[in-house]
């Protein structure tokens, strides 16, 4: 006879004893999660405030990975606040003055190690320990579903505090003055956090006296985009990969290390991007969502290239991975000019002949099967991106053919703009260079058959 009563119990949430102790009430529950959403979504903000003006690549990366990681937080502890509760508590302001304070103070690190050390070392940390705190205290039946999300965002801030600890230590390991300025930096938001009551709070009554803020003025993010010093080119503005890849004079293997190189390029689309994110504080939550997914994605893009052209033993760091795109746009472009002209690009993505389907022919039929995988990826995300800024733009009143109306005087006026900031290039002829290291055979196109570089590309 089959032993009922050997049964994993209660779905193997939990065990009867466990499962019959009180944990938080409903209206603590609540209090702790505005406290948590708020947090991640301030957090969320760090990152794009400061991923532009970032030099170094790999932190731009992890920033790029962890604001949208924020933002899936910030989502799912919202709906679940709106279950428990109706009305819906504010979610859109700060549900205590001492944490705001904390999390202002922690916007204002001057470089990726005050950063690291401090939006991640001190106030990330604290909220992965408020998680901890909240599972291990809240009832794993009856609160199951706060559990379930704290335990996926829980496992995001172990990840992410894991590379943050890395990464500061590879920035200040060689550099005594930048690892003194994280330790102070530490200990002032430390004393910002423990005025705030932690995370979860609430903050006492008399708090300790606190050090002077640097939070005294409206913050203003730096969207001038940067690159550390492995990279050279940056102000030199024209690509001839953005005309190559679909010459149909050029051999299929060219093309698609013209596709690698554009690929790699996608950076300048999460600096532009962010912009974007920051500047429009009066757009709703969903808004805000649907582009942290976009920013990670083409940071995702620009990985791509980077792991495919290292496949092919290229060093990346030298293909000049000029700033241009987000550049102009972010300095000469408003909020929203930025948002029609980046679904115009995508929007032009998706026409057979030269869209993203070419480009994974393109691929295919040069023999690469990284790069075709990686460009069926490539193909699938950009769909998406379409249909985010086409709802986004409507929202704005503005169709997909008033879009692509605007756009054209919008890329001419913001690349005129960038003849301010014009730098000498490589003085070779890196394509041709690239072309004799990789294939082997110089390119099939001399530098004035290029064509007209002040292209519209992505």
């Amino acid at each position: 006879m089959p032993d009922h009563n050997t049964v994993p119990e209660l779905a193997r949430l939990a065990t009867y004893a466990d499962a019959s102790r009180i944990g938080y009430p409903v209206d603590e529950n609540v209090r702790r999660l505005l406290r948590y959403q708020w947090t991640e979504r301030r957090l969320m903000r760090d990152l794009l405030s400061h991923l532009t003006a970032e030099p170094v690549w790999e932190v731009k990366c992890g920033y790029a990975l962890h604001q949208w990681q924020d933002a899936e937080h910030v989502d799912r502890l919202r709906r679940r606040i709106g279950e428990m509760r109706h009305p819906v508590p504010p979610l859109e302001e700060a549900p205590d003055p001492a944490l705001d304070a904390l999390l202002e103070e922690a916007l204002r690190s001057t470089d990726a190690v005050e950063l690291l050390a401090g939006s991640y070392g001190v106030v990330r940390e604290a909220l992965a320990a408020a998680y901890r705190d909240h599972l291990a205290t809240t009832n794993p039946l009856v609160d199951h579903p706060t559990r379930r999300i704290l335990r996926a965002a829980l496992a995001d801030h172990e990840e992410s505090l894991a590379w943050s600890g890395a990464a500061l230590a590879a920035l200040t390991r060689e550099d005594a003055a930048a690892a003194d300025r994280a330790s102070d930096w530490q200990q002032h938001l430390r004393a910002c956090l423990d005025a705030a009551g932690g995370i979860a709070g609430p903050a006492p009554d008399r708090p300790g006296a606190l050090p002077p803020p640097r939070a005294t003025a409206p913050y203003a993010p730096d969207f001038h985009p940067r690159r550390d010093p492995r990279f050279h080119g940056q102000y030199a503005f024209e690509f001839p990969p953005h005309v190559v890849y679909n010459d149909p004079r050029v051999p299929a293997d060219e093309r698609n290390l013209a596709l690698l190189c554009k690929r790699t390029l996608e950076m300048d689309v999460p600096e532009m991007m962010a912009s974007i994110m920051i500047e429009r504080d009066d757009a709703p939550w969903e808004f805000h969502f649907d582009f942290s997914r976009q920013l990670w994605d083409e940071a995702r893009h620009a990985m791509m290239g980077t792991v495919a052209l290292t496949a092919r033993g290229v060093d990346w760091t030298g293909i000049p991975l000029n700033v241009g795109f987000a550049l102009r746009l972010n300095l000469h472009a408003t909020p929203l000019e930025r948002q029609t002209m980046l679904y115009a690009i995508e929007q032009s993505l998706m026409p057979g002949e030269t869209g993203k389907r070419f480009e994974f022919h393109t691929a295919e039929a040069a023999g690469d099967p990284l790069s075709a995988h990686f460009h069926d990826y490539d193909w699938a995300d950009e769909v998406l991106h379409a249909h985010i800024g086409r709802r986004w733009l409507k929202r704005e009143g503005i169709g997909a053919e008033q879009a692509m109306e605007r756009t054209p005087a919008i890329h001419a006026r913001t690349w005129a703009a960038l003849d301010r900031y014009r730098r000498d290039g490589p003085e070779e002829d890196w394509w041709d260079s690239l072309v004799r290291r990789v294939l082997g055979r110089p390119s099939a196109l001399r530098p004035e058959e290029r064509g007209d570089l002040r292209i519209l590309a992505e």
